[in-house]
């Protein structure tokens, strides 16, 4: 196989896997933008993280709340738990590595707040961030995907898992970028109305 048809495969795998999401999880996608959505209106914000790559995703989801989406519009109240370096590396100097982002929501989460948390493995540092999380009566929506049991023994019934039928870890992120631009999607015409 020449480069030309390599790259053709990973574009066909890439739609093969968005065909495989969407039909397992396009109700999820759309409830996961209406819990967002009922936290906004009643003046709550979203607090999103995630280790490394996930870390991104979940930073993409506030860039795209923060800021405009596809069109002009109010900033929405979001923020990311994996922006602040310095903050992130004191609580692991002091607290230790698993509380990096527990600490943030045990501090500045509040009740009705929702959490955004996308992961490929449930580590201590996922699991103590969703503990923190209904600590202070938040909602959590994890994204994740399929051998994640740790963490999804934690979530609650309100809560709602996004659990993503693949196993490779490239099309995994891929397809966690394309929800998450459906999330952001959703939530504007709910919020604004479509354009």
């Amino acid at each position: 196989m020449d480069h030309s048809e390599q790259v053709v495969d990973l574009f066909h795998r890439h739609i093969e896997s968005c065909m495989y999401t969407m039909e397992a999880l396009g109700d999820d996608i759309a409830q996961a933008s209406h819990s967002i959505v009922d936290a906004m209106l009643q003046e709550k914000k979203i607090m999103c993280c995630g280790e490394g790559s996930n870390g991104l995703i979940a930073q993409h989801l506030v860039t795209n709340l923060l800021n405009n989406f596809q069109h002009e519009r109010p900033a929405l109240p979001a923020m990311a738990l994996t922006a602040d370096t310095a903050s992130a590396t004191a609580i692991a100097a002091q607290s230790g590595y698993n509380d990096i982002f527990a600490n943030q929501i045990r501090a500045l989460g509040q009740q009705g707040d929702c959490l955004f948390i996308c992961y490929q493995s449930g580590s201590a540092n996922t699991l103590r961030c969703i503990q923190a999380a209904h600590e202070r009566e938040m909602r959590v929506i994890s994204m994740c995907g399929t051998s994640d049991g740790d963490a999804r023994a934690l979530l609650q019934a309100d809560d709602i898992e996004l659990v993503f039928p693949i196993d490779n870890a490239a099309r995994l992120t891929e397809m966690q970028l394309v929800a998450v631009h459906a999330i952001c999607e959703l939530i504007d015409s709910q919020l604004f109305g479509s354009h």
